[in-house]
């Protein structure tokens, strides 16, 4: 669904406009769930490819990628953030000195209220909601009527996650938030020892993720939290002796269990991609998968455990990953782009969401996953 920490402008360091990532440790997934998702889910052998670490070429995954930035009328730089399984892409696009929130909806992009904002997750269902800031204030958008905008809060934060139903999950100030598909605000509680937080995903089953630090600043340790429905709050862990994690999207509950995708890192410089997959009414940590590609980031999962992602490979220089059986797949941007960065996949894992420098510019982007 959605993206990082505050990303407020596309000029900014790629590290803090990313959702944010995870760590975990690698373990065998249960028979019940390979049996059921065999084909997409990420082997427990923990695959690296290391044409992928390098940016050169690799084994590109059945694909095509259309350049959404381009259909945006006096853009002139963009990033698609969220993605659902209609195709639907929510992101935002810089025109002059502002940076405003849009929708490509059934092919069209639309306008998201006639203000400065993000846009960072959209839904499933009909019709599909859209979620971000509005004037810096936590908002809400009904594709059906774009618009309107329904501010979530008064007070500066954003919405980075949606259901189907509205509800959505982000921050108010340093504070992680919840809101209830009324607009009913849900304080999350701030575990001990870290002073900041917030919300990136949202299912329809209730279930949230949400990431904690202890100071604003990346390098510092940072935790992955699955907020089961019952509310009960279950900590993602790092991988060994990794010291952060971050979780940037869960699937829905599949089987009983649900995937989240994020990183582990042993430090600011050092990251992991890392799928999660937890009993969603026990909150048991089922299994860990890691991709072993140094530099890796899990950004987006999809409902049969399938993980979309990028490799930073240094110099500001990306490669995009589809993770799904035992091989790591690149996923190649629009014709004369480069370093592409994947933010977001659909659940039904048919739509990838991200960005691309095409031309002078980053502009924002959309895969179609054709193979199998």
């Amino acid at each position: 669904m959605q993206g990082c920490t505050s990303r407020v402008a596309l000029t900014v360091n790629p590290e803090q406009i990313m959702k944010r990532l995870t760590t975990t440790t690698g373990v065998a997934l249960l028979a019940a769930l390979v049996g059921a998702c065999s084909g997409e889910v990420p082997s427990a052998a923990t695959p690296s490819d290391p044409e992928l670490a390098k940016g050169g070429p690799a084994a590109t995954a059945g694909s095509t990628a259309i350049n959404v930035g381009a259909l945006i009328s006096g853009s002139t730089a963009s990033q698609a953030n969220g993605v659902n399984d209609a195709g639907d892409v929510a992101g935002f696009y810089e025109t002059g000195s502002e940076v405003r929130p849009f929708a490509l909806v059934s092919g069209s992009v639309v306008a998201l209220g006639s203000g400065t904002g993000l846009a960072w997750g959209i839904s499933n269902g009909n019709a599909a909601f859209v979620v971000g800031s509005a004037a810096s204030l936590p908002a809400r958008w009904n594709v059906t009527t774009p618009t309107a905008v329904t501010l979530l809060a008064l007070t500066s934060g954003q919405a980075k996650g949606v259901n189907s139903a509205g509800a959505a999950v982000g921050s108010l100030g340093a504070s992680a938030a919840m809101w209830l598909a009324d607009g009913t605000y849900v304080p999350i509680a701030t575990p001990a020892s870290y002073t900041r937080g917030e919300g990136r995903g949202m299912n329809d089953d209730g279930l949230a993720i949400f990431q904690f630090a202890v100071s604003a600043s990346e390098a510092a340790v940072n935790r992955a939290y699955l907020r089961l429905a019952s509310g009960a709050p279950i900590e993602l862990p790092p991988v060994g002796t990794d010291v952060t994690s971050f979780a940037n999207d869960l699937s829905e509950v599949v089987n009983g269990a649900v995937y989240v995708a994020g990183s582990t890192q042993s430090s600011d410089a050092v990251s992991r991609s890392v799928r999660w997959t937890v009993d969603a009414l026990s909150g048991s940590l089922l299994a860990t998968d890691v991709l072993a590609t140094t530099g890796s980031h899990g950004l987006g999962v999809s409902d049969a455990g399938g993980i979309a992602g990028f490799v930073d490979i240094g110099s500001f220089r990306f490669s995009s990953y589809l993770w799904r059986g035992t091989n790591v797949l690149k996923l190649a941007p629009p014709k004369s782009g480069k370093d592409p960065r994947a933010w977001a996949m659909s659940r039904s894992g048919q739509y990838v969401a991200g960005q691309a420098v095409i031309g002078a510019s980053r502009q924002a982007v959309r895969w179609t996953i054709t193979a199998p």
